[in-house]
């Protein structure tokens, strides 16, 4: 009877540690869990490559051209913010190297001076690489998406001639030079950015 009693709490003991086990919680995929992946519009030609310095923008606006507006507007500024730090790193590694110590933050500042004015003259003239345009199911408003490229050697050839053409930096200014720091910059963005995103 003992025996008898004992095999039986030994099946109710196996079953319950079975349905304990059964509880335990596997990984499901995304689509058994119901997550659904949101394409990014402009996803592929948001990022810098070798040749271009690259941003993407978007807005919503009950008006089209209100949200068009705004989203161009918000690629220049991925690039603008991207290129501030290009442009102070740069001057201020040539400016020092240059001018010397005594002379480096005036012969900086007036290179910043150019340079974001250069900056500003490609945004405007940007190539326009993507844009989609969505109207949003709920509210009826206006999405636009649009991604922008400047390239980054005509804009270092841009600098050069900004820098040249200005009588006070004139002085200071060494093409061959310039350029080396300028390429070691745009490398140093690249693999930056490769670390943080690996693209």
């Amino acid at each position: 009877m003992k025996k008898q009693l004992f095999l039986a709490m030994a099946v109710v003991l196996a079953a319950g540690l079975t349905s304990c086990g059964s509880k335990k919680q596997v990984a499901q995929p995304a689509s058994a869990r119901g997550d659904v992946e949101i394409e990014v519009p402009c996803k592929e030609t948001g990022f810098d490559d070798s040749d271009y310095f690259r941003g993407t923008g978007t807005s919503t606006a009950i008006n089209k051209q209100s949200a068009r507006t705004a989203a161009l507007e918000n690629a220049k500024g991925v690039i603008r913010r991207k290129l501030g730090g290009f442009v102070q790193g740069l001057s201020a590694d040539y400016s020092t190297a240059v001018a010397g110590q005594a002379q480096a933050d005036k012969v900086q500042r007036l290179m910043e001076t150019e340079m974001n004015e250069v900056v500003e003259r490609m945004l405007n003239d940007a190539e326009q690489i993507c844009e989609k345009m969505f109207i949003t199911g709920n509210t009826g408003q206006y999405e636009s998406w649009i991604s922008l490229q400047i390239p980054k050697k005509m804009m270092i050839e841009k600098m050069e001639q900004a820098l040249t053409s200005d009588e006070e930096l004139e002085v200071y200014f060494k093409r061959e030079e310039f350029r080396k720091y300028a390429e070691d910059k745009i490398q140093k963005m690249k693999e930056a950015r490769k670390e943080a995103t690996g693209r």
